[in-house]
């Protein structure tokens, strides 16, 4: 769970600043999605899973395109309901961290030991 939490935490703090800077919440989406894949495949794979397969790289990269395109489409519809897109993104991360560790779970490291 604390890992998580830092990963959600770093991903959203990465958002946050390039949104700001860029003002585009998709380019803003893209480069913290790029920036904390490498991040996030270390600390979920060796302290979550318990695995420290580098095999596993490619079928994680495209597990994090998933959760990209969702962020995407989510924040879109949120938008759509005039919500800005720093409290958007706040509201989608607990969606965003569950399909995560879903596609980390069954499709990139199997069950956690």
């Amino acid at each position: 769970m604390l890992v998580g939490i830092v990963n959600t935490a770093f991903g959203y703090a990465l958002f946050a600043l390039f949104y700001l800077l860029l003002g585009s919440h998709q380019f803003a989406i893209t480069l913290a999605t790029a920036c904390g894949v490498v991040f996030n495949f270390h600390s979920t794979g060796r302290l979550v899973f318990r695995s420290r397969r580098l095999s596993a790289f490619l079928p994680f990269v495209a597990g994090y395109g998933t959760v990209w395109l969702a962020n995407i489409l989510l924040l879109d519809e949120l938008l759509a309901l005039a919500i800005s897109p720093l409290a958007g993104q706040l509201l989608a991360l607990p969606l965003l961290a569950q399909l995560s560790y879903v596609i980390n779970r069954y499709l990139v490291f199997g069950r956690p030991r």
